[in-house]
C-alpha cells in the first residue's frame, strides 16, 4: 500500500504538471504513454515488443495517436495518415505468412484493434488539451478519478448487488452509483471554482457521460484481462500495474466526448 501511495502521488504530480504545461511537454509524455500502452497490448497477446508484429502494433498506435498540431507541423494530411495506417495493417497480415502461422491472423487482428484503441484514446486526450485547454481536461480527469474513488468506497460500504460478475466480480451497482454521485459533487465544486461550461445543464450531462463511459472503459479493460488471464497489463507503475491499468477509463471517455461534440 505504501508503494502504491508513493507511486500515485509522484505520478499524479508529474502528470498534472505536464497537463498544465501543455504543448510539446504534454504531447511527448502522452507519446511515451501511447508506446507503452501498445507494448502492453502486444505482451497481453504474448508477442515480444521488438518482434515484427509488436513493432507494427506500436506503429499503428503512433499513426492513430499523432496529435493534430504535430500532423500540421509535419504537413501530414488525414489521407496520408489513413494510408500509413492501412499500410501498417496490411504488413501485419503478412506476419502469419512469415511465421508459418505461429502468429495467427486472429492475434494480428486483435493487435490492430488494441493498437487503435490505445492510439485513438490518447489522440483525443491530447486533442482535448489543445482545443479546449487545461481546465476542460482537469474537469474530465477529476470526474474520472472521483468515479473510481466513489465506486470503491461506496461498493465497500453499501455494495450488495453485483454489477457484472462475469467480467468484474467485485464491482457492484451501489458502487457504480456512488461513483457517479462523487463525480457530480467533484465536478460541481470544480465548476464553482473555475467556470468550464456556461450551462449547468451541459455540465451535468458532461459529468454523467464521463462517469458512465469511464466505468464502461474499466469494464472493457477488465474483460480483456479476464479473457487473457492476466492480473495487470504491465508493471511500469509499482503498485498500480501498467499504463492501461491506470488510464483504461480515460481511453474510453475521450473518444466518447469527442463523438458527442464536447470538444
Amino acid at each position: 500500500m505504501k508503494q502504491r501511495i508513493i507511486t500515485g502521488v509522484i505520478g499524479a504530480v508529474g502528470f498534472i504538471a505536464a497537463v498544465i504545461a501543455g504543448g510539446s511537454i504534454f504531447a511527448a509524455l502522452v507519446t511515451a504513454m501511447t508506446i507503452t500502452g501498445a507494448i502492453e497490448i502486444a505482451r497481453m497477446l504474448k508477442l515480444p515488443a521488438l518482434s515484427a508484429a509488436g513493432v507494427l502494433g506500436i506503429a499503428v498506435s503512433l499513426i492513430t495517436f499523432l496529435p493534430p498540431s504535430w500532423a500540421d507541423a509535419l504537413g501530414l494530411s488525414l489521407e496520408s495518415r489513413v494510408l500509413a495506417f492501412i499500410a501498417a495493417a496490411w504488413l501485419l497480415m503478412l506476419v502469419p505468412v512469415a511465421t508459418k502461422n505461429r502468429v495467427s491472423f486472429a492475434v494480428c487482428g486483435l493487435l490492430i484493434f488494441g493498437a487503435f484503441y490505445v492510439g485513438a484514446g490518447f489522440h483525443f486526450f491530447v486533442h482535448a488539451r489543445e482545443s479546449e485547454g487545461a481546465l476542460f481536461l482537469f474537469l474530465a480527469l477529476f470526474a474520472i478519478w472521483a468515479t473510481d474513488t466513489g465506486a470503491y468506497f461506496a461498493g465497500r460500504s453499501f455494495g450488495r448487488r453485483k454489477l457484472w460478475p462475469a467480467i468484474s466480480p467485485k464491482k457492484t451497482i451501489e458502487g457504480s452509483l456512488g461513483g457517479i454521485v462523487l463525480a457530480v459533487i467533484v465536478g460541481v465544486t470544480f465548476q464553482l471554482m473555475f467556470t468550464v461550461f456556461e450551462s449547468w445543464a451541459v455540465l451535468f450531462v458532461f459529468l454523467l457521460v464521463v462517469s458512465t463511459a469511464g466505468q464502461l472503459g474499466d469494464l472493457v479493460a477488465s474483460a480483456m484481462k479476464r479473457q487473457y488471464d492476466i492480473k495487470d497489463f504491465g508493471r511500469i507503475l509499482p503498485g498500480h500495474g501498467g499504463i492501461l491499468d491506470r488510464f483504461d477509463s480515460l481511453l474510453f471517455v475521450m473518444p466518447v466526448l469527442y463523438v458527442l461534440q464536447f470538444f
